[in-house]
């Protein structure tokens, strides 16, 4: 790829909000050990992935019901590890870990976080943070002694399409640029299948770990179903969370598209690589999910969709 100066001026305006926002996360944290008069609140409910599945379009629209209260920001992130190494970056320099990593079993670093819901005086408490679909079963045991009657919304997508969505955002939300930009096939096809990016299409292993501790509070939602009744996937919502849906019967362009990317045709060796990597676990997710489950491999493979 061709370094030019508007890439660099993305690339570091990228990394500078990144490190301001980690800075500031800091600050708010070591206040929250001190000002124990912060309101504070618990979830009711929290999207835990999968990423680039429509979970922004879904913490919008459920921003719009009258008896739904979400964190002011949408991705709090406190129950995340960081990722070890494998972590993949592109550019002139690269990003450290975070500056705030939270302790969860910290009870200051819970002030911190039951902060985040302060604001909400009333009904139903949510966030939306896809990371979390990551979370190990130690971990998950923590959340479910401090939350212990949370719900939980997992959007299934493509596992191949999701990835390569999520290869693109990447690119264009740092740089500008689209895959055929990058004049190296094995530098895409290494971004493809880092280890990151194929552990948040594992949907198998994610199921598993979270049902060990929230065996029947989970909704399981598909990203095809959501493109094709956008209403329906929010009546859905609606009914697990006890919600009256007469809200969105009302509201309007459930259709709009969030945090898109350029749309480029997958390379066929791309393609070729995860499918072979997610084929084990099909199995499995035909067994739990039946006829509801998208035929995601079995028909020719359609461009993949504009949307987050």
């Amino acid at each position: 790829m061709e370094w030019t100066a508007g890439r660099l001026a993305r690339y570091a305006q990228w990394s500078t909000r990144r490190r301001y926002n980690d800075l500031r996360r800091r600050v708010s944290v070591a206040y929250a050990r001190i000002a124990y008069w912060l309101p504070v609140g618990d979830p009711d409910f929290i999207g835990i992935g999968a990423a680039r599945t429509a979970s922004t379009w879904l913490y919008n629209r459920l921003s719009l019901h009258p008896d739904v209260c979400l964190s002011k920001k949408k991705e709090i992130h406190f129950f995340d590890v960081q990722e070890g190494e494998g972590r993949w970056v592109y550019g002139p320099d690269a990003i450290g870990p975070s500056l705030s990593q939270l302790d969860i079993e910290n009870p200051y670093h819970w002030r911190w976080y039951r902060s985040q819901f302060g604001h909400c005086k009333a009904g139903l408490i949510g966030e939306f943070t896809p990371d979390y679909s990551l979370l190990g079963t130690d971990r998950i045991a923590i959340v479910k002694e401090h939350l212990p009657n949370l719900k939980l919304i997992y959007v299934l997508r493509d596992p191949i399409t999701r990835a390569w969505s999520s290869v693109r955002k990447e690119l264009w939300w740092r740089f500008r640029m689209r895959p055929h930009e990058l004049h190296c096939p094995e530098t895409l096809l290494r971004m493809s299948m880092r280890p990151g990016i194929l552990a948040r299409g594992d949907y198998m292993s994610t199921i598993l770990r979270w049902e060990t501790h929230y065996q029947g509070r989970l909704l399981y939602l598909f990203y095809d179903d959501i493109i094709a009744s956008p209403r329906n996937a929010l009546y859905q919502v609606c009914n697990f969370l006890g919600l009256d849906r007469s809200p969105f019967d009302t509201t309007h362009d459930h259709a709009t598209r969030v945090n898109e990317a350029p749309n480029d045709d997958i390379p066929n060796e791309i393609r070729v690589a995860l499918e072979n990597f997610y084929a084990p676990q099909y199995p499995f997710l035909k067994e739990k999910f039946g006829h509801s489950l998208p035929n995601w491999f079995a028909a020719p493979q359609r461009p993949t969709p504009r949307s987050s």
